[in-house]
């Protein structure tokens, strides 16, 4: 890597090294329905084919955050996902109420 590629696409964080990912996190739902009466509804509108418009930060390996398979964060953002984490109790009983619902 030479300097002049940090010049052209710099970190957004570290300004110092060549950005090669964007971050993944969501900003903005482009489906105007936020809640649903039924777990099948939410996974119809919530499909491939909505799209969704995300922060695209540009990031460096070193400054994203991976938040799984192929998603990754800024710091900011990758703090608000950390934060999101439902405590393992409520997780339980949402993954029951996901499991019912895809018995019906």
């Amino acid at each position: 890597m030479n300097d002049a590629e940090v010049f052209e696409n710099p970190c957004a964080i570290c300004s110092k090294r060549v950005a090669t990912k964007l971050c993944d996190y969501i900003i903005r739902y482009d489906n105007g329905i936020i809640f649903f009466r039924n777990w099948q509804r939410f996974k119809e509108v919530n499909s491939p084919g909505y799209k969704h418009e995300t922060c695209d930060l540009p990031l460096c390996d070193e400054c994203s955050h991976n938040a799984g398979h192929q998603v990754d964060m800024c710091p900011h953002h990758y703090k608000l996902h950390q934060q999101a984490k439902l405590p393992n109790d409520l997780a339980r009983k949402a993954l029951k109420q996901k499991a019912k619902a895809l018995q019906d």
